[in-house]
């Protein structure tokens, strides 16, 4: 399936419109260290694929340009003698004739006359450079921050410091690199770079980085590159893509959409990242960047659970629950270290956007079995503390909490309150599930009733979920265009069918499921126009949803996905089957310019996905779908293997 990929798709952005906000990345699936091509280091958005400069091979773990990066490298091949200025050792490439896949890179650099090929492993990578100048052949280390490397043989050791927007202290990358031959030079440059010179004109170098030590960069190595040759490494980086792409098979005519499939397939498949490593006994340990220390078990990081939880997290229960449970076994691992389980992880807790949806994702990997046992019990203990105690003052948790248990909603002194609200009680319900597995019938009880909560916020007015005060009255100057205040990333109308658990008691505030179908009905046939509203400022996912035509429908973001797939759940399947063709076929496309809107680790890519199989996972920790219609004539998923 790996000839279907295009790792180009929704590459191409700026930061006031977003087609993906992603770059092409090289990595085994889940690969903890993730290669890409860098056109321009001078912001987050590195990489351009139109642009002919080629400024290195970046070792990136960024998994989105909002949060920037951590521990990341640049590796530039050159020949000859290297610029002195970092500005000045780009090299033109052909961006059309380079081979960016997952499992393999290859680029030809027109000013060194040098040919560079990459084959990944799941913590490092083998370069091969192929020097066809008169000169000797080059290889530097171009760090981004404090770093520090030693040459002694063939051998490099050395670690960054580098974090390009947050700033986790103790957090260091280690890294090992093996050279087919020892340099005959050494160069340090700029901020503990190196620049390695070589007599001779085919040159490899495998390099594996750790987030524990050089020692321990030293046995990744060992585990995964040692007396592997760059042919064997690319044939399992194959292997392990085939395994996984192969685990649905599509076809038909339409061979756009099924190489848009394979593609969307294979970013479903990168994060989150694997982050634990293996001792010296072969155990699983991971630094954990919160409390700073070396940590036992397995961990995965770099994944914001706000956008995750509706599709990625569903798509991969079904072709990878082995995964899925040594994932949320990582995550309960996380909880039990700090006290908390994570919302946004890149490699510690940012605490960015509302809601603690790692409890959609417990709750539906036990409801399906996927979970249970000793697991389930220690993820519900860390799931209660979630629903009953406040996090204020740090990062974890959920907001409002305290307020929310009060009144029975969140007030709107909390921005994104609305938001806030609807996804306690979602969570709660989530957690509810989990309280039943355990044989705790009478705290899922309380829990299923907080989780009408949503209701608190209903205006039979307007016919919206609106802000409140601590006073019990709802806001006033309400407009249901206006972005941000009260909700997150859209207004009302994005943000106000956010109730997947509870279908009959929202419907019922609408008079029936068929009032609220009508309701669905305006926002599909509203024009997208927005207000600025508490954002004070036109932001990326306004734009996006003004420059298509699906109403008030912004695919281009999350709190939306779910919303064509309600006229399915409420009866009105046709509805759903002509929304859901009509984003397929005019919101996505296998080009540079594919997504319309943040791709977010997965999400949206999963989301397609779905719509091409023809079901959706509207409620997670519900075991069930709805149902669309199949866009390929065939369709065959297998089981994990």
């Amino acid at each position: 399936m790996l000839e279907y990929v295009n790792v180009k798709v929704g590459t191409h952005n700026e930061r006031r419109y977003s087609n993906g906000n992603i770059y092409p990345v090289t990595a085994m699936p889940f690969g903890t260290a993730h290669f890409t091509v860098q056109t321009d280091g001078s912001s987050n958005w590195f990489y351009d694929p139109y642009s002919h400069a080629f400024e290195g091979i970046r070792l990136t773990h960024q998994p989105s340009p909002w949060v920037g990066d951590y521990a990341h490298m640049l590796f530039l091949p050159f020949t000859g003698e290297l610029a002195r200025g970092p500005q000045t050792r780009w090299s033109s490439y052909r961006p059309r004739e380079a081979a960016l896949a997952p499992h393999f890179m290859q680029a030809y650099l027109q000013r060194y006359r040098l040919s560079v090929s990459l084959a990944p492993s799941v913590r490092g990578a083998r370069f091969v450079l192929e020097n066809k100048s008169d000169g000797e052949t080059g290889f530097a280390l171009l760090p981004y921050d404090k770093s520090a490397f030693t040459a002694a043989g063939n051998e490099l050791t050395g670690y960054t410091d580098a974090q390009s927007v947050w700033d986790f202290k103790g957090l260091r990358g280690y890294f090992y690199a093996r050279c087919s031959e020892p340099p005959v030079r050494v160069q340090p440059l700029e901020q503990g770079g190196v620049a390695l010179y070589f007599t001779g004109r085919r040159v490899e170098i495998a390099v594996a980085q750790s987030f524990l030590s050089v020692e321990q960069a030293k046995r990744n190595y060992k585990r995964e590159l040692h007396e592997k040759p760059f042919s064997v490494l690319k044939n399992e980086a194959e292997r392990a893509w085939e395994d996984m792409l192969s685990r649905i098979a599509v076809s038909g005519e339409n061979a756009e959409r099924r190489n848009m499939f394979y593609s969307c397939l294979y970013r479903a498949m990168l994060y989150p990242r694997v982050f634990h490593e293996y001792d010296e006994g072969g155990m699983p340990v991971h630094y954990n960047a919160d409390t700073q220390k070396t940590e036992s078990g397995v961990f995965y990081t770099d994944n914001g659970f706000w956008d995750t939880y509706r599709t990625v997290y569903p798509l991969l229960s079904i072709i990878a629950p082995d995964r899925v449970r040594e994932m949320i076994e990582g995550f309960v691992n996380y909880a039990e270290e700090t006290g908390w389980l994570p919302k946004w992880l890149s490699p510690g807790e940012f605490g960015l956007m509302p809601g603690t949806l790692a409890e959609a994702v417990i709750a539906d990997a036990c409801v399906k079995g996927i979970v249970g046992g000793e697991l389930r019990a220690r993820a519900y203990k860390a799931l209660l503390k979630n629903a009953y105690e406040s996090g204020a003052g740090t990062r974890h948790g959920r907001t409002g909490i305290e307020e929310y248990i009060r009144y029975g909603y969140v007030p709107s002194s909390f921005r994104e309150s609305v938001n806030h609200t609807c996804d306690c009680a979602y969570g709660d319900f989530c957690i509810a599930q989990v309280a039943r597995l355990e044989g705790d019938e009478e705290g899922a009880r309380a829990l299923i009733e907080r989780s009408k909560n949503y209701a608190n916020l209903f205006d039979p007015e307007s016919k919206f979920l609106r802000g409140k005060d601590a006073e019990r009255k709802f806001k006033p100057n309400f407009n249901p265009f206006d972005w941000g205040g009260d909700y997150c990333e859209g207004s009302a109308w994005q943000n106000g069918f956010a109730v997947y658990h509870d279908l009959e008691g929202f419907s019922a505030l609408y008079g029936g499921k068929e009032q609220l179908c009508r309701k669905l009905d305006e926002l599909f046939a509203a024009p997208p126009v927005f207000r600025t509203g508490g954002y004070g400022e036109e932001i990326h996912e306004m734009s996006e949803m003004a420059s298509v035509d699906f109403g008030q429908c912004a695919i281009s973001n999350q709190p939306s996905f779910h919303l064509p797939w309600l006229y399915s759940a409420l009866g009105e399947r046709k509805k759903t089957e002509y929304w859901v063709e009509k984003l397929v076929n005019e919101a996505f496309a296998c080009t540079e310019e594919g997504f319309p809107g943040d791709e977010d680790n997965g999400t949206m890519a999963a989301w397609y996905v779905f719509a091409c199989l023809g079901y959706y996972p509207l409620c997670p920790a519900k075991n069930e779908f709805v149902l669309s219609k199949p866009l390929f004539e065939h369709i065959t998923i297998k089981k994990d293997r």
